[in-house]
């Protein structure tokens, strides 16, 4: 018995992995995106947990907060997308746990936000040339 086409395209759903630039500056707004797919969208949920506690809880300060979902057309779905914003990035956000979740009555996936380390400043000495 093969696999039903709905689960096969839900478990594809979460696209591109989160793997955003550490800012090269304290106090830098920041923005994440999470990207999902679903067949279903208006029984499917899109949101963000930080450390496994919904963001809101988390930052009650509002730092840190999820933007609305969007929904575009895609083909026989819908491409749904949701933010999260940093209003002013620190390291402390490095030691959390970011993780984008989609919920729908075919599955759950999630991906984990995955820091980049900006690239170091190139180095200001030259090298020895010729001479």
């Amino acid at each position: 018995m093969g696999e039903h086409p709905l689960a096969w395209r839900w478990y594809r759903g979460l696209w591109q992995p989160l793997r955003p630039l550490v800012p090269s500056a304290s106090g830098e707004k920041v923005t994440v995106s999470c990207e999902a797919v679903s067949d279903l969208p208006e029984f499917t949920l899109l949101y963000w947990l930080g450390n496994g506690s919904f963001v809101e809880k988390l930052h009650r300060d509002g730092a840190v907060s999820e933007g609305t979902v969007l929904e575009e057309p895609r083909g026989s779905g819908v491409t749904l997308l949701r933010d999260l914003h940093f209003s002013s990035f620190s390291t402390q956000y490095l030691r959390t746990n970011y993780t984008c979740v989609v919920l729908s009555p075919l599955g759950m996936d999630t991906k984990a936000v995955r820091w980049v380390p900006p690239a170091p400043a190139p180095s200001s000495a030259t090298s020895g040339g010729l001479g």
